[in-house]
């Protein structure tokens, strides 16, 4: 059977089952109560024949009291088992939606930035949310609700074969067509479902770029465009939801049918029988209740399925992310740090974001501790590459990256990451308060040194506008300037202390006025520690002790701004080019 036309996913369904096992005493208990409560299900119409063919036929009114408060009693402990039994399912099913969210989240956090450039946000999105939901779904409303409607089946087998074998096998003899018709119909929904996920998951991550882009689309008037290609991408989802719901709408109307079918055959059938006393009015009520009781089963089969097939085809895409093995690896033997100097070497690196088109082609770049040093070069001569690859958001092709002579690889990510602070040019904010953006949840850090770091960047009149520590960013920090939230980002390393401090055009996007406040605390912050900046800005390149100009992925020269001007090579040019008609220079 190939995984197209398999209905139960037993790989799959292992997957799941150590997340279950944790939940497994609300689970259990659904699973023992099932037996219980489709026992129950049986008694009101045995109960319902016993009237007609007891107090009713005789015409004995007094007899029907007692039958009358036992249906009630078998009604209100079938109801009550059911209540018990439904919360105790949806308890497992939740806190197994709660799990695998958090391994999903959790194991986001461990992957390479590749990964992230590779699948867009909303797609991530979808498969922490809808896909987890639709699993959770899949055990509360149809994994374990198919056992249950299956000891129903098997027990009112049992009852219509004791009131009348001849009339069973009448019912039974559809069991084939019912059969093969409703796995046509599951294998079915199994694709549709699968497409549905799909489907979703390419809206969100459409949405998610389009919100983020929105400036963009009104500054160049793009508005009926975006609007045309939504409408299209959410009428192919609108498609495929209608073309499930027609499956199951056909499933369930050839059920519902072949139920009426199978009654009117029943009645006629029992015609004879009924007229020569060989069957009772009240065993033909029994009977054909059971049969409806038979074929609600069966009905709501085909619905228990199709939630089985949507949260199987969830838990495709679910698995899939967590055996992605982008992963930042931690070695078996990690090597930790008990103080870190800051000395950091590039010995002979190599790297590639694509196979064949290398970057760095054997960069040798010895940063000793203390130093500031300054990478410059024309586009695509490495330089952010080279930043990437201290803290391990890449991983090199080969050579090393050395922190204090031990290859970063070997050293524990939390804690090499400590050691290194980062300022980029997209600053990061998240939505919430000041204090959780600088300190990012970390409960060693006090209000006074993050006073302080607020103070040597010059933010705290920023900080104080918005209300202090206490005080709201909105999503992206948005509801400040460009360049206050680069203060803000300069504020966070400051207040984490790290022994090597790396800028990634950290000054870019900061205004004049917000430059000449800074330079002083980045000047402050990169001295008695490792400093490696990129930057085109002479005010920045002027508070370094060397100057590396790169090319082709490799050191094509270093040294002192002056040594490099006596030299007249590419860094000549590049002032030139750069400087040579500002009022710096």
């Amino acid at each position: 059977m190939t995984e197209s036309t398999r209905i139960l996913d037993f790989p799959l369904l292992r997957r799941i089952a150590p997340f279950a096992w944790v939940h497994r005493k609300p689970l259990g208990l659904a699973l023992l109560l099932l037996p219980l409560t489709a026992g129950m299900q049986l008694v009101p119409p045995y109960v319902i024949k016993q009237a007609i063919d007891g107090p009713i036929a005789s015409g004995d009114g007094s007899g029907l009291g007692p039958i009358a408060l036992l249906l009630l009693g078998a009604l209100v402990t079938q109801y009550t088992l059911q209540f018990v039994q439904s919360y105790a399912m949806h308890l497992g099913g939740q806190g197994i939606v709660h799990d695998l969210r958090v391994a999903v989240h959790g194991h986001l956090l461990t992957l390479h930035d590749r990964y992230f450039r590779k699948n867009p946000a909303g797609r991530l999105l979808t498969r922490c949310t809808n896909d987890v939901e639709g699993i959770g779904e899949m055990f509360a409303s149809g994994f374990l609700t198919l056992f249950a409607d299956l000891l129903l089946l098997a027990g009112i087998c049992v009852a219509l074969v004791l009131l009348n074998w001849k009339l069973a096998l009448v019912t039974f003899a559809v069991m084939p067509a019912l059969f093969m018709v409703s796995r046509w119909f599951q294998v079915a929904l199994r694709g549709a479902y699968r497409e549905i996920r799909a489907r979703v998951s390419v809206l969100n991550a459409y949405l998610q770029e389009r919100i983020s882009g929105i400036q963009v689309i009104q500054l160049f008037a793009r508005e009926e465009k975006a609007m045309a290609e939504f409408r299209g991408r959410s009428l192919e989802l609108m498609n495929t939801h209608l073309r499930s719901i027609k499956l199951d709408a056909s499933l369930f109307a050839f059920v519902d049918g072949t139920s009426y079918l199978v009654t009117a055959l029943l009645l006629w059938w029992a015609a004879g029988p009924i007229v020569d006393d060989a069957l009772t009015l009240g065993a033909l009520v029994a009977f054909t209740d059971y049969v409806r009781r038979f074929f609600q089963p069966i009905r709501d089969l085909s619905q228990k399925f199709a939630i089985l097939q949507s949260g199987l085809a969830s838990a495709e895409r679910v698995f899939e992310l967590l055996d992605e093995t982008e992963q930042i690896v931690v070695a078996d033997s990690p090597v930790h740090l008990d103080s870190i100097r800051g000395h950091v070497r590039f010995d002979d690196v190599r790297f590639a974001y694509v196979a064949d088109e290398p970057v760095l082609r054997g960069l040798t770049l010895d940063v000793q501790a203390g130093e500031k040093v300054a990478l410059l070069g024309v586009t695509g001569a490495g330089k952010s590459t080279a930043l990437r690859l201290i803290n391990r958001t890449y991983e090199v092709n080969s050579g090393a990256v050395l922190l204090d002579g031990i290859d970063v690889r070997q050293l524990v990510p939390t804690e090499l990451r400590r050691a290194i602070g980062v300022v980029l040019q997209d600053v990061v904010l998240f939505k919430g308060s000041v204090r959780s953006n600088l300190t990012l949840g970390a409960e060693h850090i006090d209000d006074e040194s993050i006073w302080l770091a607020l103070d040597r960047v010059g933010a705290r009149a920023i900080v104080e506008r918005i209300g202090g520590l206490e005080g709201e960013l909105n999503e992206g920090g948005r509801n400040l300037s460009a360049g206050e939230r680069q203060l803000l980002a300069f504020a966070r390393v400051l207040v984490y202390d790290p022994r090597v401090l790396v800028l990634d055009e950290a000054t870019s996007n900061v205004d004049t006025f917000s430059e000449e406040r800074i330079q002083g605390a980045v000047s402050e912050a990169m001295e008695g520690r490792t400093s490696i900046v990129v930057a085109h800005r002479l005010s920045t390149i002027q508070q370094v002790d060397r100057i590396v100009v790169l090319k082709g992925g490799r050191v094509a020269e270093q040294g002192t701004h002056s040594e490099l001007m006596e030299l007249g090579g590419l860094y000549r040019k590049l002032y030139e080019n750069y400087y040579s008609g500002s009022d710096a220079a």
